[in-house]
C-alpha cells in the first residue's frame, strides 16, 4: 500500500486533525500513525480497537511498532472526530502522544487488473510456445 501524507504535528495540534477530514474521499481508506514516548500494552490496543469497532469505524486496524501506533480505516461516516474522542478517552495513550501523521491511500500507478491480465497473457504465451516446442 502506498500512502501520502496530509498533515503532521504533536499533541498540541491534533485538534486540528478533523480539519483534514475532507481530504479523504468517501470510501478510501485513511492512516493515523501516533508516535508515542513508550510502548503501549497490548490491552490498551485491543481496547482502543474495541471501542472504534463499537463506534462502527469501517475496517479498523490498530498495530503497533513500539512507540508508533497505526490507526487505518475505510472512512465511513462518522469517522476522524470518533477517532480523536477514543484516543482522548483513553487517558494513557493521549498522555504518550509526542506527535502524529495523517495519511491517505493512493491508488497504484498500474491498476491490478492490469497487472493480472498481463500474467495470464504471458502464462498463455509460454504454454503455447511450450506446446509447440514439444510438437515438434
Amino acid at each position: 500500500m502506498a500512502w501520502q501524507e496530509l498533515a503532521r504535528g504533536g499533541l498540541l495540534d491534533a485538534s486540528k486533525i478533523e480539519s483534514y477530514e475532507s481530504y479523504i474521499g468517501e470510501g478510501q481508506r485513511g492512516l493515523l500513525e501516533l508516535t508515542l514516548r513508550a510502548p503501549v500494552p497490548s490491552f490498551a490496543l485491543e481496547q482502543l480497537r474495541s471501542e472504534l469497532v463499537k463506534a462502527r469505524i469501517k475496517e479498523v486496524q490498530v498495530t503497533t511498532g513500539s512507540p508508533v501506533v497505526r490507526i487505518s480505516w475505510r472512512k465511513g461516516f462518522p469517522f476522524l472526530p470518533v477517532i480523536l474522542m477514543i484516543l482522548l478517552g483513553i487517558v494513557a495513550l493521549a498522555i504518550l502522544v509526542v506527535g502524529w501523521g495523517f495519511f491517505r491511500e493512493i491508488a497504484e500507478v498500474i491498476p491490478k487488473p492490469i497487472i493480472a491480465g498481463g500474467a495470464i497473457l504471458a502464462l498463455a504465451v509460454l504454454a503455447l510456445f511450450a506446446w509447440q516446442r514439444r510438437k515438434a
